[in-house]
């Protein structure tokens, strides 16, 4: 927060919810029981919110939108970006999206910490490219 800004933090929650629905349709696209986002993946985890009692129920249609947008194709800072700067409360429900999306990339790819290890190697490989 200090290098970039406070409102940057939740912009970046937003753009990782992007790139983790984008692996998870795309983890997909081999396999017989492809997860359908409007019908699978949204739902589930919209369903799920409830379960943090700190996610404000008043949030859901934003962070929906954000997920809807991800699921096709688009740029989900860009899409959020729109309505303006995205608030505390939002911001909170955004982080709960990201932890309910990769605890589902985990469990499909039955590696407990698969997403973790796949950020991880991302992030190494872009600073051996900057270094």
């Amino acid at each position: 927060m200090d290098a970039y800004g406070r409102e940057e933090v939740p912009r970046g929650t937003v753009f990782l919810v992007g790139v983790l629905t984008g692996f998870l349709m795309a983890e997909q696209d081999d396999g017989e029981d492809r997860l359908d986002p409007l019908s699978d993946l949204i739902p589930a985890v919209i369903r799920r919110l409830p379960a943090f009692e700190m996610a404000d129920p008043a949030q859901v249609p934003m962070v929906t939108g954000v997920l809807m947008a991800a699921a096709m194709g688009m740029d989900t800072v860009a899409w959020r970006d729109q309505f303006g700067q995205i608030p505390p409360k939002e911001a909170l429900v955004h982080s709960f999206v990201l932890w309910l999306l990769t605890d589902l990339f985990d469990s499909l790819a039955e590696r407990p910490g698969a997403i973790d290890r796949l950020m991880r190697e991302t992030f190494d490989s872009m600073a051996a490219k900057r270094g």
